[in-house]
């Protein structure tokens, strides 16, 4: 059942409905989990549900007709503080949380969250993009966290716990908002397909294949990204790989998303997810726990033929698909994305060719596959 509209995170509302009920709302939150699973909708939501002037806010079911809720829809609430980072920044500017240096904690999110609410209900502050929050940044914010403002709610949105600074982990309610079925994927890309430009025939297979992911399924809307996505599975379902191929392949991507290098970095981490899921789903087809249900004729094919090659085991594709999360992550702290891009190729290739040196950093050993 959709609350407010957003379907797949019951649980998460109805936690928050038992807190208030017991009146032990926390003050600071860590909303985490995959990038388009719904956070930042969520939060934006749950203020404006906490924020109604004529419902009680354990309904958390905003009137929509009040003073507040037409504000929140204005985007002109005053009660609302929000923080994210700007596209030509590698983190947080700490002048957004405690302002300019002559202005030190008189202006910014901290000085804004202790003022007193407008309507006399609370201050709510969202920090989208919390992974950029620096060292820096998550000290200047220690106060606030340690003694929240009265009637003040701060709401971080990031996408895993370990990309967190201990200093904001430690201090916040984590709740964590998991992929979107394949079900629910669906029925939201079903709801917007007119609006999205998504062919309603290929609006399964995208459900499928998009990691749980709104903005993922978008992006793999485009039929150029999707022929893409297929012809570079099965290059890597085919066995021994050519470097400089499959370098050529994913380069044309890049270039295809454009020239501004966060629009190139936004196409890897992409190409990346797609090549994560592949592995994960390898790693279930040869332990037979890949449900035909949750194939095409298509996948079978590249499943079947990716079995038949690969060098090794199951648990060879899920270390496979752990390593390629964990370039992800080094594309989202920023890491040069050259030097990444090649030694994330370069990895691909040698588990294409079974180096079996890629045991080093591993904590068990692989072994041949069947």
């Amino acid at each position: 059942m959709a609350w407010l509209g957003i379907e797949g995170h019951d649980e998460a509302v109805e936690r928050f409905r038992t807190a208030l009920k017991r009146g032990r709302l926390a003050s600071s939150f860590l909303f985490l989990g995959p990038e388009g699973v719904g956070k930042r909708l969520f939060a934006e939501r749950l203020a404006k549900a906490l924020l109604c002037l004529r419902n009680e806010p354990e309904m958390l079911e905003p009137c929509g007709t009040c003073e507040s809720c037409r504000m929140f829809e204005a985007n002109e609430h005053p009660d609302i503080i929000r923080v994210s980072k700007p596209a030509d920044r590698a983190f947080i500017p700490i002048e957004t949380l405690i302002g300019a240096p002559e202005n030190r904690m008189r202006e910014g999110l901290c000085a804004e969250l202790n003022l007193k609410p407008t309507y006399q209900k609370r201050k709510i502050a969202i920090i989208d993009d919390a992974d950029y929050l620096n060292i820096e940044g998550a000290n200047a914010m220690l106060k606030t966290l340690e003694e929240p403002p009265k009637n003040s709610v701060l709401i971080l949105i990031g996408t895993s716990a370990s990309r967190q600074l201990p200093t904001i982990r430690s201090r916040c309610q984590a709740i964590w908002f998991a992929p979107l079925k394949p079900s629910v994927l669906e029925a939201i890309l079903r709801a917007h397909a007119e609006e999205w430009n998504v062919e309603p025939e290929r609006i399964p297979a995208l459900a499928r294949h998009a990691c749980g992911s709104v903005v993922y399924a978008r992006a793999l809307a485009d039929s150029k990204l999707w022929d893409f996505r297929s012809e570079f599975l099965f290059t890597l379902a085919g066995g021994p790989i050519e470097r400089v191929q499959l370098g050529k392949t994913v380069e044309a991507q890049l270039d295809a998303a454009g020239k501004q290098p966060a629009l190139r970095r936004d196409r890897l981490r992409i190409v990346m997810e797609m090549t994560a899921m592949y592995y994960r789903n390898l790693a279930r087809f040869l332990v037979r726990m890949l449900p035909e249900n949750e194939m095409d004729a298509t996948d079978w094919d590249l499943y079947h033929r990716a079995a038949m090659n690969w060098k090794f085991d199951a648990e060879g594709a899920a270390l496979a698909a752990m390593r390629t999360s964990d370039r992800i992550e080094l594309l989202q702290r920023n890491v040069n994305m050259n030097l990444l891009l090649d030694a994330w190729l370069d990895e691909l290739v040698r588990f294409g060719h079974g180096d079996r040196q890629l045991l080093v950093s591993a904590d068990w050993t692989l072994r041949p596959g069947p």
